[in-house]
């Protein structure tokens, strides 16, 4: 794990430090946006990138509301600063299969079809520890003091685990309003 988890903050060190003093003045939060390329648990993604003061007032009036403009990815940039475990990135794509081979969490299409029900087990065990590895090296940022920003685990959608995750690797206070906005979408 510890070489996938090094792998994954060098790169998002590295695109950090590459962001000019403009673009740092304006962001005022970070997305590690995770999804399984070709919906396969087997090959988790992370695409790092950030949304901006500016685009968030931009995008207020195509949303319902101005925390869904400012909360909700769909209204972000959806910019790509740094791409990991994608088919473009063949040591990060080897490192992570490393990783599930290693956590024998590993699985082939064979068996997928033999017994669908244990894999998908698996599958949901890796995106689990993917994001463990992800709350690591945010809890890491934070302490190394690269960024005080929010830095958002997330899917597409959200809900209490997406919340409880970013708690966890944020601490309360840093993303106190994403986490009020999510609360404030179960109220309804």
């Amino acid at each position: 794990m510890e070489e996938l988890k090094e792998y994954i903050k060098k790169k998002w060190f590295s695109a950090y430090k590459h962001l000019s003093q403009t673009e740092l003045k304006d962001i005022y939060v970070f997305s590690f946006f995770v999804y399984d390329d070709e919906d396969d648990p087997r090959r988790p993604t992370l695409t790092i990138g950030y949304n901006t003061t500016t685009n968030f007032n931009e995008q207020i009036i195509n949303a319902s509301n101005e925390q869904e403009a400012k909360w909700n990815y769909a209204f972000w940039l959806q910019n790509e600063i740094e791409l990991i475990g994608t088919e473009d990135d063949k040591i990060g794509r080897r490192l992570i299969k490393k990783w599930i081979v290693e956590n024998k969490l590993y699985y082939s299409d064979k068996e997928e079809d033999e017994d669908f029900d244990v894999c998908m087990e698996k599958g949901e065990k890796i995106t689990k520890q993917f994001i463990d590895i992800l709350i690591r090296i945010v809890k890491e940022t934070h302490h190394s003091q690269l960024t005080d920003l929010p830095i958002l685990i997330h899917e597409l959608e959200y809900y209490d685990v997406i919340r409880d995750q970013n708690i966890q690797a944020n601490g309360t206070e840093r993303v106190k309003e994403f986490t009020e906005w999510i609360n404030e979408m179960y109220k309804r």
